[in-house]
């Protein structure tokens, strides 16, 4: 690692709350890091990544402006193929749908792009019926393939149909200074995510607006950057300043802090993106380590 990260990396942790530095124990055990592709091409910061509970397998290599497709399937890694999609060629964020396809939001084209199983392009998804300029800074999908979609350019996120036909607008909470992620249950509950004040809004399906779900949580969270619901009453949140995955319940309340800043096994350095299966298997990009890990909770 270069001097300069490592450094960088300790003046975070020195950073951190007493409170996030003693957190409980850890109960995510580290099975895999993935390093490079199918040819030993080596990841460079790679921002995102995808999976579902059929051992699909996607990693946006951001800085090598590239997807890798992979399958992880009872411990055991396959692929590694390279997929190029010049029309997404700054890859951050990723979403598997129901059918296959990949979601890709492009941080340069400042647009969600789909790519099929061929790894061939399929269209941008363009909303139809927003009012104004749209501009996405991240997206999930439900189990329905609807898009929940954060647009910075309207302070608002837009729910869309999986044709693309906007369902529901929800404002921005007042106030926030930097929303960093959108999340959603499968029966409509909508949480985002505030970095700097470390704070979840959420928004029940018939309301037409957010609500604070918790107080700030900077004790236990530096710069929440990513943010997951499992429909199994928990949320995810990624502590990208921190390097953590911090697990919540669905009503805000902590419930503990996995893993810890670093480069060895199990530690992360900016991490991105996370994405947890139904069999309790984590895939977290760990950006600044140049890898994705993969790990295992306890069942």
């Amino acid at each position: 690692m270069p001097p300069s990260i490592r450094a960088l990396a300790l003046v975070a942790l020195a950073a951190l709350p007493a409170s996030a530095l003693g957190a409980p124990p850890r109960g995510f055990t580290h099975e895999k890091s993935i390093f490079a592709d199918a040819a030993d091409v080596s990841l460079r910061n790679p921002e995102g990544v995808a999976c579902d509970d059929r051992g699909a397998l996607v990693v946006a290599d951001t800085g090598n402006a590239r997807l890798l497709t992979y399958t992880w399937r009872d411990g055991s890694l396959d692929g590694g193929t390279q997929v190029r999609v010049p029309q997404l060629p700054y890859p951050v964020r990723l979403q598997i749908d129901s059918k296959g396809f990949v979601y890709v939001l492009d941080r340069k084209a400042r647009r969600i792009g789909k790519v099929d199983a061929k790894g061939a392009f399929a269209g941008y998804v363009d909303p139809k019926g927003a009012g104004g300029t749209v501009t996405p800074v991240a997206f999930k999908l439900d189990a329905a393939d609807n898009v929940y979609l954060l647009d910075v350019s309207g302070a608002r996120v837009l729910v869309l149909s999986p044709e693309g036909k906007v369902t529901r607008e929800l404002p921005l909470p007042a106030g926030v200074r930097a929303v960093t992620d959108v999340a959603a249950e499968s029966g409509g509950r909508i949480y985002v995510v505030d970095a700097p004040s470390a704070t979840l809004y959420v928004a029940e399906p018939q309301e037409k607006g957010f609500k604070p779900l918790t107080a700030s949580m900077k004790d236990v969270l530096g710069f929440p950057g990513y943010l997951v619901a499992d429909n199994r009453g928990k949320l995810w949140v990624v502590d990208q300043n921190g390097g953590a995955v911090v697990r919540l319940g669905n009503d805000g309340s902590f419930q503990g802090r996995e893993l810890a800043l670093g480069w060895s096994d199990g530690a992360l350095l900016y991490p991105g993106q996370v994405c947890v299966t139904a069999a309790g298997e984590v895939f977290v990009a760990d950006r600044n380590n140049n890898r994705v890990q993969i790990f295992a909770m306890p069942r």
